[in-house]
């Protein structure tokens, strides 16, 4: 769990850095399971499918601009994140969050949270009715104030994601194939745009 020990009303519990989510999601992977209750066989797949994505994505370049800004933050702040080992929104957005506070100067500690395990904090930050992941929430590091929020995805890849699903005729492997296509060509760009935008 995190080494930092924070409030729990600025970090819930369970909750994991990065490394430790990295490492709980591949022991999962290598036993054929994967995060949450639902051990469908198609979310084990995917899981396992996922540590390419949590790899490729870590190494993806930041935004010069974000990394200042976030290095410059007026006050420390906890980075909450919504996630599941399934999810393929959050193997490739997680890793960049990571970068990002790894590289913040002390100013950002992200802490990982399985949605299934926090249903209350999910339910309070919906998208559009849905307890979509992953979920960015900022609090104040001292306070524990919210500051904002960010997710499940860049506005471009929502939209994308949105269409491909209303489409009925689409298997589910067509729909993954196309969003990690449109990950692999946006490099890591638009999330980091858009939380710059947020942080302005």
């Amino acid at each position: 769990m995190s080494n930092l020990i924070p409030s729990p009303a600025v970090v819930p519990t369970p909750a994991y850095t990065y490394a430790e989510f990295r490492a709980l999601v591949g022991k999962l992977a290598a036993g054929h399971h994967t995060t949450g209750a639902d051990q469908n066989p198609a979310l084990v797949r995917f899981t396992a499918l996922n540590q390419v994505h949590l790899d490729d994505s870590y190494v993806l370049p930041l935004l010069p601009a974000l990394v200042d800004k976030l290095r410059h933050l007026p006050r420390p702040e906890h980075w909450l994140v919504l996630g599941e080992g399934w999810c393929g929104d959050t193997a490739h957005t997680l890793p960049i969050l990571a970068h990002l506070a790894d590289e913040s100067a002390g100013k950002v500690h992200l802490h990982v949270l399985l949605r299934s395990d926090h249903p209350e904090l999910m339910a309070t930050h919906q998208t559009d009715g849905k307890n979509s992941i992953p979920k960015l929430i900022r609090r104040d590091e001292a306070s524990g104030a919210e500051l904002g929020s960010w997710g499940p995805r860049p506005a471009e890849a929502h939209v994308l994601g949105t269409r491909l699903h209303a489409d009925k005729s689409l298997h589910t492997n067509e729909v993954v194939k196309t969003m990690n296509a449109w990950y692999a060509a946006d490099n890591g760009q638009s999330v980091q745009r858009e939380l710059l935008a947020l942080l302005a």
